[in-house]
């Protein structure tokens, strides 16, 4: 008995999925396409949300102190099922840019101190 999906991908060749009614799968079926565009919809909003709150915690120039607490609070409100995991998983990989970017700066200002102080910047182009 064939379980596969009996419309053609995008590409013209049998799709992959197994099927879920009436021989299509669920990224076929003619009765899910309004549920799969609001699924769209709302994916889009997710992206741009995520973008803006990257811009407001980098125009917000945070010391990591502040950064450090409102990943603590992140992780019991997490533990308390206030905050959905991806919304965690995303806070923290944006923190740890955060953590080495500032560490890069902090790490590239001090070897400039360096060789300063050593006279190894001398005649050269800044």
């Amino acid at each position: 008995m064939d379980t596969g999906c009996k419309e053609p991908n995008k590409a013209g060749k049998p799709c992959g999925a197994t099927h879920y009614r009436d021989g299509f799968c669920r990224w076929h079926h003619p009765d899910l396409e309004a549920q799969r565009q609001a699924e769209r919809i709302a994916g889009g909003k997710a992206k741009a949300n995520d973008a803006r709150a990257r811009k407001k915690v980098l125009a917000a120039g945070l010391s990591l102190e502040a950064v450090d607490a409102a990943l603590c609070g992140a992780l019991l409100d997490l533990l308390d099922g206030k905050l959905e995991p991806n919304v965690g998983t995303a806070a923290a990989t944006i923190a740890r840019t955060i953590a080495t970017v500032r560490q890069q700066t902090t790490l590239e200002a001090r070897i400039s101190a360096l060789e300063d102080r050593t006279g190894l910047n001398e005649g050269q182009a800044s």
